[in-house]
C-alpha cells in the first residue's frame, strides 16, 4: 500500500500590518505542489517510509499547538494526535546540509 503526506505550505504576516495578528494561515496545500511520491523525500524530511538513507530533518514532531484551521481541517481525520504529523520551518531547508552523504545505500 502507498502512502501519501497531507499538508499545507502556512504563511503568517510578521510585518508591520497588524502587530497583534501572528496566526498562521494555509497558503497551499502541498499536493499540488508534487506529483506523485517520493519516500526517499518523505523519508529525508520526515521519517516516513525511507528511513535507512538519511537522518531526517523534522522528524515526527507533532502538530505545532498554533497550526493554521487549513492544515487542522486537512488532518480531521486523524485530529491533532496524527501519528506522523510533523512540520518544517522555511529557515530549517536552506540551513540544511544537502551534500550530506546517505548512511546507508538503497535500491538495487
Amino acid at each position: 500500500m502507498g502512502i501519501d503526506l497531507n499538508g499545507f505550505v502556512e504563511c503568517r504576516w510578521d510585518r508591520r500590518l497588524d502587530e497583534d495578528d501572528r496566526t498562521w494561515h494555509g497558503a497551499i496545500n502541498h499536493a499540488h505542489l508534487y506529483d506523485g511520491r517520493s519516500y526517499l523525500a518523505f523519508g529525508s524530511l520526515f521519517g516516513v517510509r525511507d528511513t535507512d538513507t538519511f537522518r531526517p530533518l523534522a522528524d515526527h514532531r507533532g502538530l505545532p499547538a498554533d497550526v493554521s484551521p487549513e492544515t487542522l481541517a486537512d488532518m480531521q481525520p486523524w485530529g491533532r494526535d496524527a501519528p506522523e504529523a510533523s512540520w518544517i520551518t522555511w529557515a530549517e531547508l536552506p540551513a540544511t546540509d544537502w551534500d550530506e552523504v546517505a548512511e546507508h545505500a538503497n535500491g538495487p
